[in-house]
């Protein structure tokens, strides 16, 4: 899911990068998706490391430092705090559509596949069940998942800081898909209970991951959100777009 936020911000940041690894593009090519995708494709060994110039973390792992999650639908109730989260396999990802329309919007559609995504995490999850299983506990997450399928559309607006104009994302909307995971929990609250619900969980991984996709729908877009933000926020819109030659 951390991919998105590279691909969606490659078109932002190519004013900053060396041109050696990076080319440009203008906001009128009839062929700026191309030029995008040829473009992306140049930075891919940067964006594994990160590039610290315009504020972009390494792909490969991507870490999110915390996430509260809280959220109550049928057959589940979450509570918990997902602390030094780090996903692996990312910088793996294909790019099978992208859509851009920069005339009267900025708006953005994208479709990308990972083959395979370890996650890893500290957890601590209180009050909480799935279906009838108990899930509260504090420990260590490691999971395994295949087959992922991301679709992200957003949209962006200008804004003015010190009169300067940048371009902000307003809105954005992740749809994910999870072809299959493994999970294994390392607790140390409760090491039994822990153990059960990774049996549960590995023995019907489809229909935990049915329950829990708006949850990771809902999360991968604010992460995404804030880590396109972050790095837009930082960059004069003049420089997002151009027109030179």
């Amino acid at each position: 899911m951390q991919v998105l936020f590279f691909i969606l911000c490659a078109v932002c940041v190519y004013a900053k990068v060396t041109p050696d690894y990076f080319p440009q593009c203008k906001r009128s090519d009839p062929k700026i998706e191309k030029c995008v995708l040829d473009a992306i494709e140049a930075m891919r060994p940067q964006l594994k490391a990160g590039i610290p110039e315009v504020n972009i973390p390494a792909l490969d792992p991507f870490t999110v430092p915390t996430l509260k999650l809280d959220r109550t639908a049928p057959n589940l109730r979450l509570k918990a705090t997902v602390r030094h989260a780090k996903a692996y396999g990312g910088s793996d990802f294909k790019i099978e559509k992208l859509k851009l329309n920069l005339n009267n919007k900025y708006a953005a559609e994208i479709k990308l596949v990972i083959p395979k995504l370890v996650v890893t995490a500290d957890y601590d999850v209180r009050g909480s069940r799935l279906l009838t299983l108990d899930i509260n506990g504090k420990g260590k997450l490691r999971g395994n998942f295949t087959g992922i399928t991301v679709v992200a559309k957003g949209i962006a607006k200008p804004i003015e800081k010190e009169g300067v104009m940048y371009i902000q994302a307003e809105k954005i909307v992740t749809r994910v898909k999870i072809g299959h995971g493994q999970v294994a929990f390392d607790d140390t609250e409760r090491p039994v209970a822990a153990v059960s619900a990774a049996t549960f969980f590995n023995a019907s991984p489809g229909v935990v991951i049915d329950i829990l996709n708006p949850l990771i729908d809902e999360t991968s877009a604010a992460v995404l959100k804030a880590f396109i933000n972050k790095v837009l926020g930082g960059i004069p819109l003049s420089e997002v777009l151009t027109d030179k030659k």
